[in-house]
């Protein structure tokens, strides 16, 4: 009896332990099954993945990679592992993909639309955009790519497009404005002719403003902008009648009044763009009758409130007309014209400007002989 009462616990104990231990197998069945079919699902879902899946160790080896390599590179999956992925890269990559590996390896970051090319098995590229996360732990770079080469080739040409569309536009724009040029440039040469029938008193005035500019040391895109813009310094006066502009007596007041807006006019006609070229001689036009002391016109603007330019073309335009003959006047000597213009020094004309002036051949300058005429009937308008 003392036997059966102990072997009755021991047995129900037994069968317990026999229960629970069948149950615990029967749950790691379920359970590994559960594992198997979630990585059979998980196989299925990379194979028909368009993107490039691969895990990879951090010394550059592929370890797991997608069927979907294959499709996109052509290269068979071992020959893929067998080599450091580093050998499928451009040379133009190389650099930039090693740093960020290094970014995941080194730094624990992670990598998200880092864009390289990965060469094909016919030799050819195609351009992969990567994300990427490390696993310290184990040592592996877990990635995603896919293949963006379409994307990129119409990002091209949608680039190059704009890029031609600019180029198209900006030699069109150029053509417009020679055009306007060139209009601006014969009304110049219209409103000198009545009063310079040679026609090279405005190319004068700016091959002299360019000498000057030169020995002021101002810079070359400068300069060759002031001796275009300079010849343009009187376009104002095309609308001015030729009973005023020729008249070869003194000029009344009124008169006076009259003359003077050509620079306001020429500003006007030279202001409706905003390229440097006319920028620059809507500039001139507006100033260059402005004098040092503060006694010109039309803003009697004084010292350095006038415009370099402005500054620069009042000597070559007085220079100038000094020295040549105009229907009211007859033209000085270049000594007695350059005289005249040192006397004016600090007066009309900067300083500064007249010191590069001085040191620059008057006669050159002019283009007239070493001997010259009597002074002008009226001072240079």
């Amino acid at each position: 009896m003392i036997v059966a009462d102990l072997i009755l616990p021991l047995t129900v104990s037994v069968c317990i332990a026999v229960v629970a231990a069948a149950a615990g197998l029967a749950m790691a069945a379920r359970s590994h099954g559960k594992r198997l079919a979630s990585e059979r699902l998980l196989a299925r879902h990379q194979e028909m993945s368009l993107d490039l899946i691969c895990t990879a160790s951090f010394d550059g080896f592929f370890l797991q990679l997608s069927p979907s390599w294959k499709d996109v590179l052509g290269f068979e999956l071992e020959e893929l592992q067998n080599r450091p992925f580093i050998d499928f890269i451009h040379p133009d990559d190389l650099s930039a993909t090693l740093a960020e590996v290094d970014k995941q390896t080194k730094l624990g970051q992670r990598v998200l639309n880092f864009q390289n090319r990965y060469r094909c098995a016919d030799g050819s590229y195609r351009w992969l955009e990567w994300s990427s996360q490390p696993d310290y732990s184990a040592n592996l770079l877990f990635a995603v790519a896919r293949d963006v080469t379409e994307r990129k080739e119409a990002e091209d040409i949608l680039a190059r497009y704009h890029e031609v569309l600019e180029e198209t536009v900006a030699a069109r724009t150029s053509e417009l404005e020679e055009a306007r040029w060139e209009t601006l440039r014969c009304l110049a040469l219209a409103a000198e002719y009545r009063d310079d029938q040679t026609y090279e008193h405005t190319q004068r005035v700016g091959r002299t403003s360019a000498l000057l500019g030169e020995t002021l040391g101002l810079d070359a895109k400068l300069i060759a902008l002031l001796r275009h813009a300079a010849p343009l310094h009187d376009v104002g006066k095309v609308g001015m009648p030729d009973s005023i502009l020729l008249k070869p007596t003194e000029l009344t007041p009124e008169e006076l009044e009259l003359v003077r807006e050509h620079t306001t006019a020429g500003a006007r006609i030279l202001g409706a763009s905003n390229s440097d070229l006319f920028l620059l001689a809507q500039e001139i036009a507006l100033t260059h009758h402005e004098w040092w002391d503060g006694n010109g016109y039309p803003n009697r603007l004084a010292g350095e409130q006038i415009p370099l330019s402005g500054r620069i073309v009042a000597v070559a335009d007085v220079f100038d007309a000094l020295t040549h003959e105009r229907p009211y006047k007859r033209a000085w000597t270049v000594d007695d014209s350059v005289d005249e213009m040192h006397r004016l020094s600090g007066l009309q004309f900067d300083p500064t400007v007249l010191d590069a002036f001085a040191q620059l051949d008057p006669y050159q300058l002019a283009e007239v002989p070493a001997s010259h005429h009597a002074k002008p009937l009226r001072a240079v308008i």
